[in-house]
């Protein structure tokens, strides 16, 4: 061959070389195992450090770091991490906001695992999924593997203090479990973590029909296995080529003794995936999807797809699966298993669906997914997506939200109290799921405040046709006027669509004031003598903001009245006061006792009782007075009439003195109620 022939066929193969790469669809990395989508970007995943655990271990960290290699941003808001397996299992972590990667930068996701006492131990097949807005931007489904190790005590629990305790864990070779016709390995990773050593250790496999040892012993030898040392394990296997294509169980068993020479027997069963004479299910692909491009509200739709085998032999135990994201409700099922799809054939599947009650407006992704049914594991070796936009509903009627019901806790509130608003809020839509809702509760005049807390609450969501309540301390300002005082309940929400809406209702909650009743000291007069006839004068005043009404006043004790001694005031006002008399006869000498009863309805219409007691000292008899003890001058002028002169001025002393006290008293009550007001 010349060179200018040499020359052209080397310029046709780069030629075709280039062509080759160019066409090579965008999002598979070259050994990444990545899956990207929405156009070409080039995003790779993977995890950092190990990632292993033994059962019972809680918090186990796995960190993923996310590299943007393509030429724009990369954007996602949420991170799902998957295992293939996650029984027993718990998964926290991953994003809490939106993270945008200029080319060339990365980020940490770090996911935190809590593994089961009884989880199953053994390597599973870590993913990632990364989505922005609800829509999947980034598939890694092969991250790598996560492996949890065993706890196994002795079953006899040893003797003595010595316990015989194992992890174990195992790998196969391929990773993926066997297949007919190629070199297959199990590996077994044993590590010591009782306070025994186990003597003269073998370690033997129990293998089903289908699988034998390829050339070698199911048996080994291991010897001493100290506490805390770490032993593996390798035995090659073969599948037969008849053997059908599910999970195998493969029991390994571990002999020995222990410290003591107590016998040690531990047993651990492990499930092999196995690809027999049945084709791959990586030979199958989903075409021809159908969805409609756009949906109203609740409307029902329908997504069809066909499940194609692709290779020259059955397709055996197929699992086809269909992820419906959150908003999205179905009417049929969506998990469909086939026991033989035949070589170069295709099934078509179908399922209705149709948007949640309060989903948003938005486009929703659909995971399709093709997997074998035989495998304990889920990992989909299959994908594809479908999606669907999802509009507002349609004729649907404007949502309203109102306050149906509240209560205070009884019938009034008192002035300078706290009490407890307890609102119904009603969603009258029959259509329309409500989010976002912000409720603000206030008084015009101020009078009315929140206790140790925000006069507005929030609250997430609320269903069409659903009622919800709420509560809210509120507190009554001490010098609050007695009367029905307004409350304004203002409220903003939105729609499924995120449409803004603002309503406004009015509540009422009737105030009440203390009623106070000061009434003055009862002072006896200055001399009492029993069956002499004689009365009493009490000041009274209402020191307080309400009106008593239907005041009445009477007084009884053990003493005669000449008439009757009650007094009818009627309504009294706050900041008046008025003043009781009354007459009295006592009916002996000694200490006579009584009280002054004020009776009067608060504004609520409830009776209240005000009682004075009062006691009184009274003589036995009135004093003689003798003529002679008289100066002169006073028995020649009054003669017999004399000591009733010195009674009368005695009489007048005493009722000056007691009118002074009086009106001192009085304009001392009178200053403290200008105080209070």
């Amino acid at each position: 061959m010349n060179s200018k022939s040499r020359k052209g066929i080397l310029v046709f193969i780069a030629l075709v070389m280039a062509l080759g790469f160019q066409s090579t669809p965008s999002g598979f990395g070259s050994g990444s195992g990545n899956q990207v989508y929405g156009g070409t970007m080039w995003i790779n995943s993977k995890v950092i450090g190990s990632a292993s655990a033994v059962q019972g271990d809680q918090n186990v960290v796995i960190t993923i770091e996310v590299e943007n290699k393509q030429n724009g941003d990369f954007t996602f808001d949420s991170a799902t991490l998957g295992l293939s397996t996650t029984k027993d299992v718990t998964i926290s972590g991953g994003t809490t906001g939106t993270i945008t990667l200029a080319k060339g930068q990365k980020a940490t996701i770090s996911f935190y695992l809590t593994v089961g006492r009884f989880a199953v131990s053994g390597s599973r097949t870590v993913s990632l999924i990364l989505r922005n807005d609800g829509t999947t931007v980034h598939e890694n489904g092969s991250l790598g593997r996560f492996t949890i190790y065993d706890k196994v005590g002795d079953p006899n629990n040893g003797a003595g203090t010595y316990v015989a305790v194992l992890d174990i864990a195992h790998y196969t070779n391929p990773s993926g479990g066997f297949d007919a016709g190629q070199d297959n390995t199990l590996i077994l990773d044993i590590i010591n973590n009782g306070n025994t050593i186990i003597k003269n250790a073998e370690l033997s496999l129990t293998m089903p029909d289908g699988l034998s040892m390829n050339n070698a012993s199911n048996s080994v030898a291991m010897g001493y296995i100290s506490t805390g040392s770490r032993k593996e394990v390798s035995f090659p296997m073969a599948v037969d080529t008849d053997a059908e294509s599910k999970n195998y169980a493969i029991t390994a068993e571990l002999t020995g003794l222990s410290f003591n020479n107590s016998a040690v027997s531990l047993k651990k069963t492990f499930y092999i995936p196995v690809n027999g004479s049945g084709t791959s299910i990586k030979s199958a692909e989903i075409v021809n999807i159908s969805v409609p491009g756009q949906v109203s509200g609740e409307e029902e739709f329908i997504l069809s797809f066909d499940v194609k085998n692709e290779s020259s032999a059955a397709l055996k135990n197929v699992k086809i699966n269909v992820d419906v994201p959150e908003g999205l409700l179905n009417k049929t099922r969506t998990t469909f298993i086939e026991s033989s799809i035949p070589a170069g054939s295709s099934k078509n599947y179908t399922v209705n669906l149709f948007a949640a009650d309060g989903a948003k407006e938005k486009t929703y992704s659909m995971k399709l997914s093709l997997s074998s049914s035989a495998s304990t594991e889920s990992t989909d070796a299959v994908t594809q997506y479908a999606s669907v936009y999802v509009s507002g509903v349609a004729g649907a009627k404007t949502p309203q939200l109102m306050v149906d019901s509240y209560s205070y806790g009884g019938t009034f509130v008192q002035a300078g109290d706290e009490f407890l608003l307890e609102l119904s809020l009603y969603n009258t839509s029959g259509s329309h799921t409500i989010s976002n809702i912000k409720v603000t509760v206030s008084a015009a005049d101020g009078e009315i405040i929140p206790v140790n807390s925000s006069n507005s609450f929030y609250i997430d969501r609320l269903g069409k046709k659903e009622r919800i309540n709420q509560s809210l301390y509120l507190s009554v300002k001490p010098g609050a006027e007695q009367k029905t005082t307004p409350l304004n309940v203002k409220m903003s929400y939105e729609d499924g669509a995120g449409n803004p809406f603002t309503s406004e209702d009015m509540i009422s909650i009737p105030v009440m004031q203390d009623t106070r009743l000061e009434v003055d000291d009862i002072i006896a007069p200055p001399e009492l003598y029993a069956g002499m006839q004689t009365g009493v004068s009490v000041q009274f005043y209402n020191t307080g903001k309400t009106t008593l009404n239907n005041l009445r006043i009477t007084a009884e004790g053990d003493f005669d009245t000449p008439e009757s001694t009650s007094y009818f005031v009627g309504n009294m006002e706050g900041g008046k006061s008025d003043s009781y008399d009354f007459s009295f006869i006592p009916r002996k000498g000694g200490t006579m006792e009584g009280k002054i009863i004020f009776s009067y309805e608060d504004a609520s219409g409830d009776v209240q009782l005000l009682e004075r007691p009062f006691s009184f000292q009274v003589m036995d008899e009135m004093p003689v007075f003798d003529e002679g003890m008289m100066p002169e001058d006073m028995a020649q002028a009054g003669g017999s009439k004399a000591p009733w002169i010195i009674l009368g001025v005695l009489a007048l002393l005493t009722g000056g003195g007691i009118f002074a006290w009086r009106k001192i008293r009085k304009k001392k009550m009178n200053r403290e109620m200008e105080i209070d007001e």
